[in-house]
């Protein structure tokens, strides 16, 4: 069993292997499993491996586990590090909240501490569980496909070296090394949808659906999201430009294809705008869709969706903009960068908006709506305009975006 579960992290994180490494444990029998066959790995690559745990603050059993966590990373010699989140404000969906507050406070350790690559403990039984939670909300192709072994979320890469290994192989591993763990109180707490999921799927198995059996469904909606992936990228590339930050889609070529591929479209690239982690939410994009078809304005994530003389244009909406600032050596609506050749500490860059516009001519230039240019950057000395780079462009003063028009087509491939 140690073979195939060390065979399984050497393919995962490749033939040259970090020199430091991350691995978040909680005290379970999965994530204990983990740093057990992490801990042997580590040794066999002279690999610097730091231990994490978060403490959620929720449960008061959670103390004796983490303390069940530190005597173990000391019997093996290993760095323990345990992080507080102590600030939920009751409202929400408690485990999507913990969930969230567990990415963030891993990212800025691992950030903090060097580290690039952080391994988590999911196995097949949780991509089971996910799939029948998604499906249950109506999930579609992206929402029903398996959980990638890698991703990239905040410049840390999440590995997941055992999501083809069930949960009870893990244990068996764990007794036959005669390494114990604690259970989590809450998953007997069939309040929590995941638990009732988890108590359903052995009444699936009964019935010949058993958890390979959805994990082989999740990987092949992978497939089939990666191969739509393909086509958007290739009508993208088609029918889009990218002007003075924001994306021009033509729109009888829109309005032509499929209706996934033009939501795809639509949704990568209000993500894409407003730079956020995930996209769009479904109903919301059918509406602005709605919208297009009937070729009248509408705003999604602080994006504006505008159609004329036969182009859609999609950018930053002005209110969603209006009150940022920032110096000129910084990002700008995290994703301009603004140079020029006056260093004072007085300028600073915000959106152009309508005193801006008054103030440049030729505007209709550029050959973006007017509301387009509202949101673009420019320069400022306290109430005067200095530079309007996207509308009035000059030799002092350049605006580029940190994520260029490449990225924008690269990033249709990379979901």
């Amino acid at each position: 069993m140690i073979k195939t579960l060390l065979e399984s992290v050497r393919f995962e994180l490749g033939e040259i292997p970090p020199r430091r490494l991350g691995v978040a444990v909680s005290g379970g029998g999965d994530s204990i499993a983990l740093l057990s066959v992490l801990t042997k790995y580590a040794q066999l690559q002279d690999i610097d491996l730091h231990v994490v745990t978060v403490d959620h603050g929720l449960r008061p059993e959670a103390e004796e586990e983490i303390s069940f966590v530190a005597d173990l990373c000391a019997h093996w010699h290993l760095p323990h590090y345990v992080l507080h989140w102590d600030n939920w404000n009751g409202k929400g969906n408690l485990l999507a909240e913990a969930r969230n507050a567990r990415y963030t406070l891993i990212t800025k350790w691992a950030s903090s501490n060097m580290i690039s690559q952080v391994v988590l403990g999911h196995t097949s039984d949780d991509q089971a569980e996910t799939f029948i939670m998604r499906l249950v909300r109506g999930a579609g192709v992206d929402g029903l496909s398996a959980m990638a072994s890698k991703t990239i979320y905040r410049d840390i890469i999440w590995v997941r070296p055992f999501l083809q290994i069930t949960r009870e192989s893990l244990r068996t591993y764990l007794r036959t090394e005669g390494l114990s763990w604690r259970e989590d109180p809450s998953n007997e707490n069939r309040d929590y949808q995941r638990i009732r999921v988890r108590d359903a799927l052995t009444i699936f198995a009964d019935l010949g659906l058993s958890v390979d059996n959805l994990v082989q469904v999740t990987m092949k909606m992978a497939d089939a999201k990666k191969a739509l992936n393909w086509q958007v990228s290739i009508a993208a590339r088609d029918m889009v430009t990218i002007c003075g930050g924001a994306v021009v889609i033509d729109h009888c070529q829109f309005q032509a294809q499929p209706y996934e591929i033009k939501r795809r479209l639509l949704a990568h690239s209000i993500q894409w705008i407003a730079g956020n982690v995930y996209s769009p939410r479904g109903p919301a994009v059918f509406r602005v869709m709605q919208f297009m078809q009937a070729k009248q304005t509408s705003t999604l994530n602080g994006c504006q969706i505008l159609t004329k003389d036969d182009l859609i244009y999609i950018f930053r909406e002005y209110n969603a903009v209006r009150d940022i600032s920032c110096a000129t050596n910084q990002i700008w609506d995290k994703r301009w960068m603004v140079f020029g050749s006056d260093d004072n500490p007085s300028l600073f860059v915000r959106a152009l908006g309508f005193s801006g516009i008054r103030q440049t001519k030729n505007w209709r230039d550029i050959g973006l709506p007017r509301a387009a240019l509202l949101s673009t950057p420019s320069v400022w000395c306290e109430g005067d305009l200095l530079a309007a780079p996207i509308v009035l462009p000059d030799e002092k003063w350049t605006a580029f975006l940190q994520k260029g028009e490449e990225n924008y087509f690269a990033a249709l491939l990379s979901h």
